[in-house]
């Protein structure tokens, strides 16, 4: 048999065995699978564990920007690190009436003329009227990265990215009953935006690409959407579309994965899963090709990733929870944070 009968080695004979080199091979062999394993299966270029300690919220800032609208002072008290009820350290992020508030006049304010309450959203009705402009609220942190080079940025046009995040809905949120002709109130979790800008001045675009968790009755109505075409024009011509509509339970942890690739032609494609399983896709263009931002003459997206909570200006306090948010720009199949059901074909 093969590796049995050891020949010798003389001094005449530098040259090894036989037998050592099998024991040479099958050492290389024992050694190499894991070696092998780590190098197919990419490791996330971006990782946020909350790992802070909870008295120093600043220590968030290394890797994230607060919402600029929101008040300095209030920033801290919006946005930390909590134990979760497993004793595991969880980002926190806390809305309260008023919060980088923006777009109420004040007669709005004066009046407390909120756009959502327990009976749904008024925004469709505000912006039918002339010049009609939704208030909106927000605490949000965004992942930190430098415009004007590049550095840091996680997500790019015609780029695949992987990303997956856990989220908890707290229970402070209101439970909504829409009445006829209302729909739930816009909350959004999670966004990414290519901001759109017309002879030096903004359109208000929408993210390309945004989940959402609108409160209805004793759950939240989850869903994807994703937004193509420019806000410059008169009318705007923005196309949107959801994907992943789900009703979903409070104070529980839900996953969500996320395989991007944001384009503005047909190579454009998003699938989503929920607690590892495959949930819906989109295929197609993304953003605004015509007045989207640009950096040296080329598309990028300015604002990358956010997480926290954008809404529609309303009275009650709602908490989210986040944990776990990674990135790869590798397909991260074999990792044991990237595990769910294949989508479908095609």
């Amino acid at each position: 048999m093969a590796g049995r009968n050891c020949g010798k080695v003389t001094a005449g004979n530098l040259t090894p065995s036989g037998c050592a080199l099998v024991a040479l091979l099958l050492l290389a062999a024992a050694l190499s699978p894991p070696t092998a394993v780590a190098q197919r299966t990419p490791q996330p270029v971006f990782t946020e564990l909350f790992i802070y300690d909870p008295a120093a919220p600043s220590q968030l800032l290394g890797k994230w920007l607060i919402s600029s609208q929101l008040d300095t002072k209030l920033q801290p008290l919006r946005v930390g690190v909590v134990e979760d009820s497993s004793g595991v350290p969880v980002g926190r992020v806390t809305v309260q009436e008023g919060d980088g508030l923006e777009g109420a006049s004040e007669a709005m304010l004066q009046a407390r003329h909120y756009i959502c309450d327990s009976e749904g959203s008024r925004a469709a009705d505000v912006e039918a009227e002339p010049g009609g402009i939704v208030p909106s609220e927000r605490a949000e942190i965004q992942v930190r990265s430098d415009r004007a080079t590049g550095a840091g940025e996680l997500v790019k046009f015609d780029e695949l990215v992987w990303y997956r995040f856990s989220f908890k809905i707290a229970g402070d949120w209101p439970h909504d009953v829409p009445a006829a002709g209302r729909q739930p109130c816009r909350t959004v979790i999670h966004q990414i935006k290519q901001d759109s800008f017309k002879g030096g001045k903004s359109c208000n675009a929408s993210p390309f690409f945004k989940i959402e968790a609108r409160p209805l009755g004793d759950d939240v109505r989850f869903f994807a959407q994703v937004a193509a075409g420019t806000p410059c024009t008169q009318p705007p011509m923005v196309t949107r579309g959801q994907i992943c509509r789900r009703d979903l339970p409070r104070e529980s942890w839900t996953t969500v994965q996320v395989r991007l690739n944001p384009a503005h032609d047909a190579s454009g494609r998003v699938d989503i899963w929920l607690n590892g399983a495959f949930c819906g896709a989109y295929q197609g263009p993304m953003a605004d090709r015509d007045y989207g931002a640009r950096r040296n003459g080329a598309p990028f997206i300015n604002a990358q990733p956010r997480f926290g909570i954008y809404r529609d200006w309303r009275a009650e306090t709602q908490t989210i929870y986040f944990d776990k948010i990674m990135f790869w720009n590798a397909d991260p199949a074999g990792h044991p944070d990237w595990n769910m059901s294949p989508p479908p074909p095609g």
